[in-house]
């Protein structure tokens, strides 16, 4: 069923909960609205134009298309394989170096024979060389390989989805373990929930969630993996704003880069851009130093601006 603001189904009222659901939804709660062109600017922040140029060529698909936004996570091989690639790259960069230069010392300025000296200094290195600078080099390497596209290299780097949010069906679904699906629902079945949560250092983290309002499901849909868990709360309200625009089949999706060659695969979107005259690259020929300075100016506009649009009623009974 898509979403539709000009032709609403109107919702029930919503149901009496469990404690658990009472929990999960305890919090700022963001009505729907008719989403105007507010944008959450940490979202656009996250790719330049030259990036985009890098991932497009390296034929990796984009998260967020005129068909659906996909979240992703990494799999638990994948952390572990990132996690040994930083390690290699700090044992390269410093501790290595660092470990050759004191074993270096007493080759130098040892007591013993020039031979005896030598001999050790030969019989370190070698272990040095064979058991962590090869290995980091070649871990080095092969990332190296993986991020110019070669993904045959690395099979194990499955990403495995977390949730979609399909703007030609106005389906939201949530996966689990095994990607298996947990639940699926029209969009406007959930409520978008603002949580807070003190951090251990005092500050709030925020968790922004799509609830769904007529299941008393345990966990929600994390939309805020978007943005991260420490924006200021007018910045959740434009990812709702966006996300709202984005599964809203009467308007045109949000205008930022990461959708920018979707535009034209959309038929709202592109009949829009067609009117409006909107230059079909207008994102992707921007420098890098261009776009930060237009986001910085769409900054000083959004100030007074309202984050999002007019509110509308979702329900038959109010």
């Amino acid at each position: 069923m898509v979403y539709n603001t000009e032709q609403l189904s109107l919702q029930p009222s919503k149901p009496p909960h469990g404690f658990l659901q009472q929990l999960l939804t305890k919090g700022k709660v963001f009505p729907f609205t008719k989403a105007n062109d507010t944008i959450a600017l940490s979202l656009a922040r996250e790719t330049m134009p030259t990036q985009a140029k890098e991932t497009k060529g390296n034929g990796k698909p984009s998260f967020w298309t005129e068909e659906s936004l996909d979240s992703e996570s990494l799999s638990g091989w994948s952390q572990l394989y990132f996690f040994m690639v930083g390690l290699a790259k700090i044992l390269l960069v410093l501790l290595l170096p660092l470990a050759y230069s004191v074993f270096l010392y007493p080759l130098l300025f040892g007591y013993a024979s020039w031979d005896k000296r030598l001999d050790d200094w030969l019989m370190v290195s070698y272990g040095l060389t064979l058991y962590f600078t090869l290995p980091c080099l070649l871990i080095w390497a092969h990332y190296k390989l993986v991020c110019k596209g070669y993904y045959f290299l690395a099979p194990f780097l499955k990403r495995k989805p977390v949730y979609s949010l399909n703007r030609q069906t106005g389906m939201v679904t949530l996966y689990k373990r095994g990607n298996k699906v947990r639940f699926t629902h029209p969009f406007i079945e959930f409520d978008c929930v603002l949580m807070s949560a003190p951090s251990p250092q005092g500050h709030l983290n925020y968790n922004l969630m799509l609830v769904h309002r007529y299941q008393p499901y345990s966990v929600g849909v994390p939309i805020s993996n978007l943005i991260g868990t420490n924006e200021r709360v007018v910045e959740y309200q434009r990812l709702w704003n966006m996300i709202q625009r984005y599964m809203d089949v009467s308007q045109p999706m949000p205008d930022l880069l990461v959708l920018e060659e979707a535009r034209a695969k959309d038929p709202v979107t592109a009949a829009h851009d067609q009117q409006t005259g909107r230059d079909p690259r207008y994102w992707r020929d921007m420098s890098d130093d261009t776009y930060k300075k237009t986001l910085a100016k769409i900054a000083e506009k959004q100030k007074t601006s309202p984050a999002t649009g007019p509110k509308i009623n979702i329900f038959a009974d109010d």
